[in-house]
Protein backbone atom coordinates (compact mmCIF):
# COMPACT_ATOMS: atom_id res chain seq x y z
CA UNK A 1 0.00 0.00 0.00
CA UNK A 2 1.45 3.31 -1.04
CA UNK A 3 -0.77 5.64 0.98
CA UNK A 4 -2.37 5.12 4.35
CA UNK A 5 -6.05 4.45 3.91
CA UNK A 6 -8.31 6.71 5.94
CA UNK A 7 -12.05 6.42 5.20
CA UNK A 8 -13.74 9.74 4.65
CA UNK A 9 -17.48 9.72 4.14
CA UNK A 10 -19.27 12.84 3.01
CA UNK A 11 -22.57 14.07 1.61
CA UNK A 12 -25.20 11.43 1.00
CA UNK A 13 -22.77 8.65 1.92
CA UNK A 14 -22.64 9.59 5.59
CA UNK A 15 -26.38 9.09 6.12
CA UNK A 16 -26.54 5.64 4.54
CA UNK A 17 -24.85 2.39 5.40
CA UNK A 18 -21.41 3.55 6.54
CA UNK A 19 -19.92 0.06 6.26
CA UNK A 20 -20.99 -0.24 2.62
CA UNK A 21 -19.53 3.15 1.66
CA UNK A 22 -16.33 2.56 3.59
CA UNK A 23 -15.84 -0.76 1.80
CA UNK A 24 -16.42 0.96 -1.55
CA UNK A 25 -13.78 3.53 -0.63
CA UNK A 26 -11.43 0.77 0.47
CA UNK A 27 -11.74 -1.12 -2.83
CA UNK A 28 -11.20 2.10 -4.80
CA UNK A 29 -8.04 2.79 -2.85
CA UNK A 30 -6.87 -0.75 -3.64
CA UNK A 31 -7.62 -0.16 -7.34
CA UNK A 32 -5.52 3.00 -7.15
CA UNK A 33 -2.70 1.25 -5.27
CA UNK A 34 -2.66 -1.61 -7.81
CA UNK A 35 -2.04 0.73 -10.71
CA UNK A 36 -5.20 2.73 -11.28
CA UNK A 37 -8.43 2.08 -13.12
CA UNK A 38 -8.62 -1.35 -14.65
CA UNK A 39 -6.53 -2.94 -11.88
CA UNK A 40 -8.01 -6.11 -10.39
CA UNK A 41 -8.70 -6.41 -6.64
CA UNK A 42 -9.12 -9.85 -5.11
CA UNK A 43 -12.42 -10.66 -3.45
CA UNK A 44 -10.68 -12.35 -0.53
CA UNK A 45 -8.74 -9.19 0.33
CA UNK A 46 -11.99 -7.19 0.44
CA UNK A 47 -13.67 -9.84 2.58
CA UNK A 48 -10.66 -10.09 4.92
CA UNK A 49 -10.71 -6.32 5.38
CA UNK A 50 -14.44 -6.34 6.12
CA UNK A 51 -14.16 -9.17 8.64
CA UNK A 52 -11.16 -7.56 10.34
CA UNK A 53 -12.60 -4.06 10.78
CA UNK A 54 -16.33 -4.63 11.33
CA UNK A 55 -18.55 -6.73 13.54
CA UNK A 56 -21.11 -8.82 11.65
CA UNK A 57 -24.08 -10.89 12.81
CA UNK A 58 -22.60 -13.72 10.80
CA UNK A 59 -20.05 -14.11 8.03
CA UNK A 60 -22.70 -14.56 5.35
CA UNK A 61 -23.78 -10.92 5.79
CA UNK A 62 -20.21 -9.76 5.28
CA UNK A 63 -19.79 -12.05 2.26
CA UNK A 64 -23.02 -10.79 0.68
CA UNK A 65 -22.12 -7.13 1.13
CA UNK A 66 -18.58 -7.68 -0.15
CA UNK A 67 -19.83 -9.77 -3.07
CA UNK A 68 -22.23 -6.99 -4.14
CA UNK A 69 -19.47 -4.39 -4.03
CA UNK A 70 -16.93 -6.63 -5.75
CA UNK A 71 -19.38 -7.61 -8.52
CA UNK A 72 -20.27 -3.96 -9.07
CA UNK A 73 -16.64 -3.04 -9.72
CA UNK A 74 -15.97 -6.15 -11.77
CA UNK A 75 -18.91 -5.40 -14.06
CA UNK A 76 -17.52 -1.89 -14.63
CA UNK A 77 -13.99 -3.13 -15.39
CA UNK A 78 -12.57 -1.80 -12.11
CA UNK A 79 -13.21 1.90 -12.77
CA UNK A 80 -13.47 4.49 -10.02
CA UNK A 81 -16.83 5.58 -8.72
CA UNK A 82 -16.16 7.69 -5.63
CA UNK A 83 -12.56 8.74 -6.34
CA UNK A 84 -13.38 9.77 -9.92
CA UNK A 85 -12.08 13.22 -10.66
CA UNK A 86 -14.07 15.69 -12.71
CA UNK A 87 -12.82 16.21 -16.25
CA UNK A 88 -13.59 19.93 -15.90
CA UNK A 89 -10.96 22.39 -14.78
CA UNK A 90 -11.55 24.43 -11.63
CA UNK A 91 -12.22 27.47 -13.83
CA UNK A 92 -14.89 25.59 -15.78
CA UNK A 93 -16.54 24.45 -12.55
CA UNK A 94 -16.60 27.99 -11.18
CA UNK A 95 -17.94 29.32 -14.46
CA UNK A 96 -20.68 26.75 -14.35
CA UNK A 97 -21.58 27.81 -10.82
CA UNK A 98 -21.59 31.47 -11.80
CA UNK A 99 -23.75 30.77 -14.83
CA UNK A 100 -26.13 28.72 -12.65
CA UNK A 101 -26.33 31.56 -10.11
CA UNK A 102 -27.15 34.06 -12.85
CA UNK A 103 -29.75 31.71 -14.29
CA UNK A 104 -31.35 31.17 -10.88
CA UNK A 105 -31.47 34.92 -10.21
CA UNK A 106 -33.13 35.56 -13.57
CA UNK A 107 -35.69 32.80 -12.96
CA UNK A 108 -36.49 34.17 -9.52
CA UNK A 109 -36.92 37.69 -10.91
CA UNK A 110 -39.21 36.42 -13.68
CA UNK A 111 -41.30 34.46 -11.19
CA UNK A 112 -41.60 37.53 -8.95
CA UNK A 113 -42.56 39.70 -11.92
CA UNK A 114 -45.26 37.27 -12.99
CA UNK A 115 -46.72 37.13 -9.48
CA UNK A 116 -46.88 40.92 -9.21
CA UNK A 117 -48.39 41.37 -12.68
CA UNK A 118 -50.93 38.60 -12.03
CA UNK A 119 -51.93 40.41 -8.84
CA UNK A 120 -52.29 43.72 -10.71
CA UNK A 121 -54.38 42.23 -13.51
CA UNK A 122 -56.18 39.50 -11.60
CA UNK A 123 -59.75 39.20 -10.41
CA UNK A 124 -59.10 40.96 -7.09
CA UNK A 125 -56.88 43.73 -8.43
CA UNK A 126 -59.37 46.39 -7.29
CA UNK A 127 -58.60 45.47 -3.67
CA UNK A 128 -55.04 46.69 -4.16
CA UNK A 129 -55.98 50.10 -5.62
CA UNK A 130 -56.06 53.16 -3.40
CA UNK A 131 -58.90 55.66 -3.60
CA UNK A 132 -56.70 58.04 -5.60
CA UNK A 133 -56.03 55.31 -8.24
CA UNK A 134 -52.47 54.38 -7.28
CA UNK A 135 -51.48 50.91 -6.22
CA UNK A 136 -51.19 49.97 -2.55
CA UNK A 137 -47.66 48.51 -2.62
CA UNK A 138 -47.79 47.35 1.01
CA UNK A 139 -50.97 45.30 0.48
CA UNK A 140 -49.58 43.68 -2.65
CA UNK A 141 -46.32 42.86 -0.88
CA UNK A 142 -48.14 41.36 2.09
CA UNK A 143 -50.53 39.32 -0.07
CA UNK A 144 -47.82 37.93 -2.35
CA UNK A 145 -45.01 37.58 0.19
CA UNK A 146 -42.69 39.63 -2.01
CA UNK A 147 -40.55 42.51 -0.73
CA UNK A 148 -41.98 46.01 -1.14
CA UNK A 149 -38.96 47.09 -3.17
CA UNK A 150 -39.52 44.36 -5.79
CA UNK A 151 -43.28 45.01 -5.90
CA UNK A 152 -42.64 48.72 -6.39
CA UNK A 153 -40.16 48.00 -9.19
CA UNK A 154 -42.54 45.78 -11.16
CA UNK A 155 -45.58 48.02 -10.58
CA UNK A 156 -43.60 50.98 -11.97
CA UNK A 157 -42.51 48.92 -14.99
CA UNK A 158 -46.05 47.74 -15.59
CA UNK A 159 -47.51 51.24 -15.27
CA UNK A 160 -44.85 52.73 -17.57
CA UNK A 161 -45.20 50.11 -20.28
CA UNK A 162 -48.62 48.48 -20.10
CA UNK A 163 -48.78 48.15 -23.89
CA UNK A 164 -45.36 46.64 -24.60
CA UNK A 165 -43.46 44.90 -21.84
CA UNK A 166 -46.26 42.89 -20.28
CA UNK A 167 -48.45 41.97 -23.25
CA UNK A 168 -48.95 38.39 -22.09
CA UNK A 169 -50.91 39.66 -19.04
CA UNK A 170 -53.65 41.61 -20.83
Amino acid sequence: MTKKYVPKLNGSMAGDDNTFWELKLWIEHRIRDNGGEGSFVEFTSLLDHALEFYEWKDNSTAKAKCRNIWNWYESRDWTYHILKKSSKTQEEILMTRQERAISNAKAKAEKTRKIVITTLTGLYSSEYKKVNGTWHIGKIAKATGIERKAVSKYVKQWEANKDGLFEEYK
